[in-house]
């Protein structure tokens, strides 16, 4: 098993792609090469992964466009440039997959035609999922595929850097394709493990969701969630004031209420949507129901470095250091949040590295919490591969 990454930024594509191709060619042939381009560069993307396929002599290829790519030690924001992992795996099996954005209906209430579709069996490990936010019913994607295949995590991101639909750029092997959504299936003697760290910490205290419908709130232990927020920030320390003002309330919704004695990891964190102070409720970004156990969180610059790390840490005592990685980051995230380039590849490879890396900064970012695969926001996931 070999990885090998590669980062070039550069205005003129053919110097990019040369780079890229320089980079990677110490490498025997690779079975996947994971492309990640520069949305400025949407006029010669077919050019570039036409070049890179013939130049490094991949088995397979899958690319997409993006705002801001990230690779071994930088994080390139709003630059023109590429990002790369090759992967050499001799004993797995890659299949990559198209979901046609005209067959939704169809894969989405035809459970065997999406197993067909996505070509994944009982020794899936992983699977890679890069998808146009504009035309992909991404929500209900994951939820299908969670429930067809319960032992698979999903690792992705949704393109970005466009304004509209037609304009996202994806990529199996020579084919390129503007509208939904594309992948790879990995199986085989391979272990991917995968850290979704969503930046944030739980504030207060749990409570039991009692009276709901659809995404809005209406009671948390039978009181007004409006009159438990104004309890709440009362009671903020001045670190935690700072966090709701610059970057609002969040709210988290226990995946496993068996587990109990709930901690980070054990959330799936979405915003506060809308007050309705007539009724007292909120809406949130997830749908609700009574008998939930949700808690509220805040974000800022330190508690996403405490998060990201920790979560680091504990990998490193289930597994060892991975042969290479995949990383999916918010837009959000970057200087934007902490203030400083390349905040979260630095943390990665301090704790995990070196390791070979290459990513993008999504318009939504997929991965596992619990057993279950959702997309996320202000989140960072990765896929770390190693020998099965």
């Amino acid at each position: 098993m070999e990885f090998k990454s590669a980062l070039c930024s550069d205005s003129d594509p053919a110097v990019l792609t040369r780079s890229i191709c320089d980079q990677l060619s110490p490498m025997s042939k690779s079975d996947l090469v994971v492309l990640f381009i520069s949305s400025r560069l949407n006029y010669a993307f077919e050019r570039i992964v036409s070049e890179v396929r013939r130049r490094t002599g991949c088995e397979h290829l899958l690319a997409c466009n993006a705002q801001s790519v990230l690779g071994n030690t930088r994080e390139l924001e709003s630059q023109t440039a590429i990002s790369a992992l090759a992967m050499a795996m001799p004993s797995a099996q890659i299949t990559p997959f198209r979901l046609d954005d005209n067959r939704w209906q169809e894969l989405l209430t035809d459970p065997d035609a999406l197993d067909e579709a996505l070509a994944a069996g009982d020794d899936t490990r992983c699977l890679l999922l890069l998808g146009d936010p504009f035309t992909t019913p991404i929500t209900q994607l994951l939820e299908l595929i969670s429930t067809r295949l319960p032992h698979v995590p999903v690792i992705g991101g949704m393109t970005s850097g466009i304004r509209a639909a037609g304009e996202s750029r994806m990529a199996i092997d020579d084919r390129i394709y503007r509208a939904g959504a594309v992948g790879a299936a990995i199986a085989g003697p391979v272990q991917i493990d995968c850290v979704v760290s969503q930046g944030c910490r739980p504030i207060g205290e749990p409570m039991t969701i009692t009276a709901a419908h659809d995404n809005v709130i209406e009671k948390l232990d039978e009181v007004p969630p409006i009159e438990v927020i104004t309890e709440l920030c009362s009671n903020l320390t001045q670190i935690d004031q700072l966090a709701v003002e610059k970057r609002g309330l969040l709210i988290g919704r226990v995946i496993d209420q068996r587990k109990g004695n709930y901690s980070r990891g054990d959330f799936l964190v979405r915003n506060i949507l809308e007050a309705d102070r007539t009724t007292g409720s909120i809406a949130i970004g997830d749908m609700v129901s009574a008998g939930q156990i949700v808690q509220f969180h805040v974000q800022d610059a330190q508690t996403a470095t405490e998060d990201l790390r920790l979560l680091l840490q504990g990998h490193l005592l289930l597994a060892e250091k991975p042969r290479g990685a995949l990383m999916f980051s918010c837009n959000g995230r970057g200087e934007r949040l902490f203030g400083r380039p390349n905040h979260d590849v630095a943390a990665v490879q301090d704790m995990l590295g070196p390791l070979p890396l290459a990513g993008f900064f999504a318009a939504g970012e997929l991965g596992p919490v619990g057993r279950s695969n959702f997309i996320h926001g202000q989140t960072v996931c990765i896929a770390m591969f190693n020998n099965g």
